[in-house]
This record gives structure tokens, C-alpha cells and sequence, in this order.
């Protein structure tokens, strides 16, 4: 279960002169289908927190504790901060699949490539077959693919390419490259189709970052934003980023209902995209947008 923290000043002043520890309680709160555990804590005499019973109460959650983007844990506290990457992945795969739809090339034209060298996504490529006659894998465990090989010739007739040649990427109309660090998506994006896209679930370490390169990101897509109810929303713990509270929800909490649908919007350098907008691009059309 999804575990998040929320840091408050004291409710009554007079209280903190008091010589004793900040106090930190929790509380399970419902979002969507699932719940997550709010531990809130407060701010001490000295401007700290009492980590050592956020520890306790975060229990086994601790080294994966949703935290606000302005708090840092101490080295020694034991608590890391969490990082999810299944929603980003999933919802990667949901709008690399809708894009084709969009755009309903004739799949002869079309060309996927699948950038995966340590095989995280294994099944990724299957899911363009009814979409592409040419799909490819550019992988360093190749031995990971051999079921998929099998099934895509069983249920589709098609021969899955998996190799260590970079080559395999040219032309590509989509890229996806699921664990690829958002600074190496530049220069796979200049081995694609001029109008293609880069998808990775690896989005920039900050949103100063995202913004200051921007042109690092040109036909790079690297955040996905879903349809989901205010409810989940509004439940969100002040301070907390809400992409990874989505994650949180999604991949701790079991909130399934978050990747339900493709993505409705996509981030891609410094802007926001409707999803058939980035469709039209691929089309080859001008959406009046530099990206």
C-alpha cells in the first residue's frame, strides 16, 4: 500500500515549547478503488521532523515513501523516497498503441522499434503487431524475447527482429525505449522517421530541468497524463508531486483505474500535447507546435 507523507506546522503554538517530540499520526484515506496510508507529521522546536516515528509509522513502506518534493530524509533515516515507473510504462504502451489507431497508417508502412537493452518490457512489442508489418527489438538479452519471437509467429504470422545492431531503429515511425535516460532520447530520435516520436518512461529528474532543455526533448515524449476523477485528485497530500502520487496509487495501491484509458495529454519538452495532436505529427502533419 501506498504510503505518503505530510508535514504541517504544529495546531497550537504554545505546544511546541513544549520539550517533547513533533508528533506524527496517520490515517488511511480512500482514492479511487484502493486507500493509502496519510502519515502526518509535525514540524518541531527546531524545524525537523521526527523521522525516526515517520519510520515506524511508514513501516516496511519506508524505503519507498511518497514524500513532499521539499522534504529530504537524512542519510541516516532509512527513508527513500519512492520513484514509480509502472503507471508511466503502462500508459507509455496505451498511447504508443492509440497513436496508431489516430493515425491508421497502412501497417505495411509502418515501422516499431522497441529500444529495451536489459529487456524491462519484454511483451512491449507484441502489442504492434496488428499495427506494424516491421517490428524490431534492439536489446543486450535477447534470451528474454525468445517466448515473445514464439507467440508473435504462433498468433500473428510475424517475425519479431531482435538484435544488438542499432541499425534496426531506422526509419522507425515509433520508438519506445522504456528505461532509456531522457538525455540519450536526442540522439535516438535522429535515427527515426523525421516525423516519428520517442516514447520513454523516464521523464526529466525536475521540471526546471524539463523546461530549461527543452530542446533536448524535441520529438521526445516523456510524461503522460491521464484521465482521472477529481476524487483521486483531491485527495492528493499537499506538497506531493502528482505524477508519483498516481504511481504511488497505482503500483502500491492497486488504483488500476488510472491507466484504464491511453493518456489524454503527453509531455514532451516544454509543452503539454493532446494525444491526437502528437498523432497528426506523426501523420506528418503540422500541429503549430515546435516540437
Amino acid at each position: 500500500m501506498l504510503s505518503a507523507l505530510c508535514v504541517r506546522e504544529p495546531r497550537r503554538r504554545w505546544l511546541s515549547l513544549r520539550r517533547r517530540p513533533p508528533a506524527v499520526y496517520s490515517e488511511l484515506v480512500s482514492a479511487g478503488s484502493g486507500k493509502f496510508l496519510k502519515i502526518t507529521a509535525e514540524v518541531g522546536r527546531n524545524g525537523n521532523l521526527n523521522w525516526a516515528d515517520i519510520r515506524h509509522a511508514a513501516g516496511r513502506e519506508s524505503s519507498r515513501l511518497l514524500l513532499p518534493q521539499v522534504v529530504t530524509p537524512p542519510q541516516n533515516s532509512r527513508i527513500t523516497a519512492f520513484q514509480g515507473v509502472e503507471l508511466s510504462r503502462r500508459l507509455m504502451s496505451s498511447a504508443a498503441v492509440k497513436l496508431l489507431k489516430i493515425v491508421a497508417v497502412n501497417p505495411r508502412l509502418v515501422k516499431v522499434t522497441v529500444y529495451d537493452p536489459q529487456a524491462v518490457m519484454p511483451d512491449l512489442p507484441l502489442m504492434f503487431l496488428p499495427f506494424a508489418a516491421d517490428v524490431g527489438v534492439i536489446t543486450r538479452r535477447p534470451e528474454r524475447y525468445e517466448v515473445q519471437c514464439y507467440t508473435a509467429m504462433q498468433q500473428y504470422g510475424a517475425v519479431l527482429s531482435v538484435s544488438m545492431d542499432l541499425a534496426v531503429m531506422d526509419g522507425s515511425l515509433l520508438l519506445l525505449a522504456p528505461d532509456e535516460p531522457e538525455d540519450s532520447c536526442r540522439e535516438l530520435k535522429q535515427m527515426i522517421s523525421r516525423h516519428g516520436w520517442v516514447l520513454t518512461a523516464r521523464s526529466p529528474k525536475s521540471q526546471s530541468e524539463q523546461f530549461d532543455k527543452h530542446i533536448d526533448y524535441k520529438g521526445v515524449i516523456h510524461g503522460y497524463i491521464p484521465r482521472v476523477s477529481n476524487c483521486i485528485l483531491d485527495a492528493k497530500p499537499p506538497g506531493c508531486d502528482a505524477a508519483q502520487f498516481l504511481a504511488g496509487l497505482f503500483e502500491l495501491s492497486s488504483v488500476r483505474e488510472i491507466a484504464s484509458k491511453p493518456p489524454e495529454f503527453l509531455q514532451t519538452g516544454g509543452h503539454i500535447i493532446a494525444l491526437k495532436d502528437a498523432a497528426w505529427r506523426l501523420a506528418g502533419l503540422d500541429i503549430g507546435i515546435p516540437v
